[in-house]
């Protein structure tokens, strides 16, 4: 067994919610097998951001006064009260009171699973148009952050097992709300559709990586404020020849933990913000998950720069420099 103090861990602030951290109590890192619990603090007016998942959690009011808002419903929350948040719920919790909120938060670990490719067929037997809802079937197998090959009579989906599985299940929910379907599944662990993808979308070589002390999403505004070092692979080193420190660079780099995208978004998550197109936003959820960011070059030691301005997490993959 293991012991901590719950204020001893770092409070990471929330990104795009301003005055919210999260204290990541009991996780994966700390041999935890199947579920991580985690403490929110919420300033007063400051409020999580407005947003759904796959996976359901339970949340517990420590402290302060809540008032919790999702599917068009709003509920006052008070120490002592719990909630269920199942799948696909919409939520916010927003402090309404004079002191720090603060809630426990249980989530299942989301850790890496077996990966699988799934060739699936969805036929509604009581539509003569079948197109809206595959239609909406392929939107929640990107929304899951899976890779989609669309076909004419079945489609390819590949991913870890467990987003997989809750992503065949919405599928199949939304395709049973008029009546009668059949879903067709057959699963694979050997056979990605990388091969009939790579003809179709380019692959990328990672030139090198940044190093920072941001592990976990944090504001934009904390990371552009702080240093970064981009470590260059040796084998790419001499395509540094002609920077120098005061130099301003563009840094092309790739959104390695985002899952899944939509084509309309509030920015930062921000319910309160009227949608807006992704290709109008600085989103990590977009069809294509690469950022640019213009950086200013402090030191060039060897194949290390460091930089200003970057806001990018600790281990993301660069792929290229440009001048800016």
């Amino acid at each position: 067994m293991q012991v901590k103090h719950g204020l001893d861990v770092w409070a990471e602030p929330v990104e795009g919610a301003p005055g919210v951290t999260v204290r990541w109590l009991w996780s994966e890192s700390d041999g935890a097998p199947s579920f991580a619990l985690r403490l929110f603090e919420v300033d007063p007016g400051a409020s999580t951001p407005y947003h759904t998942h796959a996976h359901e959690h339970e949340v517990y009011i420590l402290s302060g006064q809540a008032l919790l808002r999702g599917n068009s419903q709003a509920r006052t929350l008070v120490p002592g009260d719990t909630v269920l948040v199942l799948p696909y719920d919409e939520h916010q919790f927003q402090n309404t009171g004079s002191e720090l909120l603060r809630f426990l938060c249980s989530i299942p670990s989301l850790g890496k699973e077996l990966e699988l490719t799934v060739q699936v067929s969805l036929y509604p037997l009581r539509e003569m148009d079948l197109a809206p809802t595959i239609g909406k079937a392929l939107e929640i197998f990107h929304q899951q952050g899976l890779e989609v090959a669309p076909g004419t009579m079945s489609s390819l989906i590949s991913g870890d097992m467990r987003s997989i599985f809750r992503a065949l299940q919405r599928a199949f929910e939304i395709a049973t709300d008029k009546g009668d379907a059949v879903m067709v599944a057959t699963f694979s662990n050997a056979c990605p559709i990388a091969n009939e993808a790579s003809t179709k979308h380019p692959s990328f070589q990672a030139i090198g990586q940044v190093k920072n002390e941001f592990s976990e999403p944090t504001s934009p505004e904390v990371l552009r404020a702080s240093d970064s070092k981009i470590i260059i692979q040796p084998d790419y080193s001499d395509g540094l020849m002609g920077l120098k420190a005061r130099d301003m660079v563009l840094v092309v780099f790739h959104f390695h933990r985002s899952e899944g995208y939509n084509l309309r978004q509030h920015p930062r998550g921000d319910r309160s913000r009227p949608r807006r197109g992704v290709f109008s936003l600085r989103s990590p959820k977009r069809p294509n998950p690469i950022g640019i960011t213009e950086v200013q070059i402090l030191e060039i030691k060897d194949n290390i720069l460091t930089v200003r301005g970057l806001d990018a997490l600790d281990g993301t993959p660069v792929l290229d420099l440009k001048p800016a």
